[in-house]
């Protein structure tokens, strides 16, 4: 009974203190706000590192959700009924994706020689009023059939990283915020677990129903693009703009979600 009553001021400290620098802008009230919630910059940058060891160190995400911790602070509204926590989450986890966004991790080359397939795709498309085979693709765009093949995989690389990262987003959001604040966010970690997916399920819901198909067969059937190009009677290249299509319309919602 001692320990429950001892750990109740200081459990209540974090949200007097979040009333006190809304009123005086005290900034050291705000540093001790920082230091009680720097957990969620830690834990976001560690369930995010996948997405970002190739180009930045831990460190660097955690100083980047500290900084979205401030922002937090002095855009929260305690008037809303909603927890500083789950509020300061999801803004920290948007500020990651606008940082690694920023860093440009798909080489410049890969952007335009995607855009440059698609053009001659579209091009042969147009001329011969059918789907164009690969060999009529390399030989417009003066390649070799082994060069051709190397720019599918580069430009589905970076497709699939767009997409593993929207899934590690609706997947690790929930689990991260129950993790990260123990058994008091239970109920909030699964209700934001269940809002992520249903807003991802609308989201791929409302894709055309080739790119439903695409997606459903390439990231949960595992199938190569190959074997979708062959299920689908269309080239590897078209299956590809298909898919980065698609992967283009469920990024929206999604970050739109995550950013707040």
């Amino acid at each position: 009974m001692a320990d429950t009553v001892a750990r109740e001021p200081e459990e209540c400290e974090p949200v007097s203190l979040m009333q006190e620098y809304k009123q005086t802008g005290n900034i050291a009230v705000r540093n001790q706000l920082v230091m009680h919630y720097s957990y969620i910059a830690k834990t976001v940058a560690s369930q995010m590192r996948g997405i970002f060891t190739n180009f930045a160190q831990q460190e660097d995400i955690v100083n980047q959700g500290i900084l979205a911790l401030m922002d937090c602070m002095e855009r929260f509204d305690p008037g809303k009924g909603i927890r500083f926590e789950s509020y300061a989450f999801m803004r920290v986890r948007g500020a990651v994706i606008d940082f690694v966004r920023k860093q440009d991790w798909l080489p410049r080359r890969v952007r335009l020689t995607a855009k440059s397939m698609a053009q001659v795709h579209d091009q042969l498309c147009n001329e011969l009023l059918r789907e164009p085979t690969q060999q009529e693709i390399a030989d417009r765009m003066n390649i070799s059939m082994q060069t051709l093949s190397q720019y599918y995989s580069e430009i589905s690389n970076s497709v699939m990283f767009s997409f593993e990262e929207l899934l590690q987003n609706t997947n690790q959001m929930g689990d991260a915020l129950e993790s990260s604040m123990g058994s008091g966010a239970g109920p909030e970690g699964n209700l934001f677990r269940e809002e992520l997916r249903e807003t991802l399920k609308q989201a791929i819901d409302a894709l055309s129903e080739r790119e439903r198909l695409v997606v459903t067969l390439y990231y949960y059937e595992h199938l190569k693009l190959s074997d979708i190009a062959a299920v689908m009677k269309v080239t590897e290249q078209r299956v590809s703009q298909i898919n980065s299509r698609a992967i283009a319309k469920l990024r929206e919602p999604m970050e739109k979600y995550m950013k707040g």
